[in-house]
């Protein structure tokens, strides 16, 4: 049984590098631009968030300019400011507070329960279910609709269908599957009505500045300037249709979305 938590209980490997594909967008703000004027806009997302957090080495150089000219997207390095913050955690233990139901992949060894029924899949190091809260002998857990991190995104979204979650928190250990996984939201986030977020954050004791990127449904092209893990983190909780002010260390970066006037 997982224990009853909304907490990760994670090894040094997992604590160290973190990547989540969340539905959303994240950009760097204007400082001239006053809380008040951002609220009135409401950046127009899909219904499902998705966070793919990605991790392993050898650290992925290429992105995000190895997508820089897929429609919908929007991606930037992140400006070196919090190389600690766990923005996997933060956001999942939100959710699950936000009363959402989550479809959450992780690595065997982990544990994660919360205030739903959610449903947890533990994954090995090929990326192929161990444990799962549905009989592993169903159809959508196949080896081979899960050892490709692309193959995977279609296999989730047949389980979106089945499962219908409010958002999907994905661990994916293989960063250099990231151009491909980016390349399938761009091209398929917006007829499934999802947004995604995708990152690296920056590795702890290097220069390595890690990347997010945003793709789907409400996203705009663009490079995103001034981006770190906190604002990333708000900007995320706001297309997944939670408060983000809560958390009181970043102001979400908003130029990656396209937006509607609330007056």
């Amino acid at each position: 049984m997982l224990k009853q938590s909304a907490r990760f209980f994670a090894g040094h490997f997992f604590r160290t590098v973190v990547l989540f594909l969340v539905i959303g967008a994240v950009a760097g703000c204007d400082d001239s631009r006053t809380t008040q004027e951002i609220a009135r806009k409401i950046p127009e997302t899909g219904e499902l968030a998705v966070l793919i957090q990605f991790a392993g080495t050898p650290l992925e150089n290429s992105m995000p300019e190895a997508v820089a000219d897929l429609p919908s997207t929007a991606g930037g390095r992140f400006y070196p400011a919090q190389t600690d913050y766990d923005c996997f955690q933060i956001i999942l233990e939100a959710a699950d507070n936000a009363g959402k139901l989550l479809l959450v992949i992780i690595p065997e060894g982990e544990q994660f329960s919360g205030t739903r029924d959610h449903l947890v899949i533990l994954i090995d190091s090929r990326g192929i279910p161990v444990e799962a809260g549905l009989d592993l002998d169903s159809d959508l857990f196949g080896d081979s609709l899960w050892e490709n991190p692309v193959t995977r995104q279609q296999t989730i979204i047949e389980l979106v269908d089945f499962f219908k979650p409010d958002m999907v928190f994905q661990f994916i250990r293989d960063q250099r599957s990231s151009p491909g996984v980016a390349r399938f939201w761009s091209e398929h986030g917006s007829e499934n009505n999802a947004t995604v977020a995708m990152y690296v954050p920056p590795a702890k004791g290097t220069l390595y500045r890690g990347w997010g990127i945003f793709t789907g449904k409400g996203i705009r092209n663009g490079v995103l300037e001034g981006m770190d893990t906190a604002g990333f983190t708000a900007a995320v909780r706001i297309i997944s249709g939670m408060d983000w002010s809560t958390d009181g260390h970043g102001y979400p970066a908003m130029q990656a979305f396209y937006a509607t006037e609330t007056e």
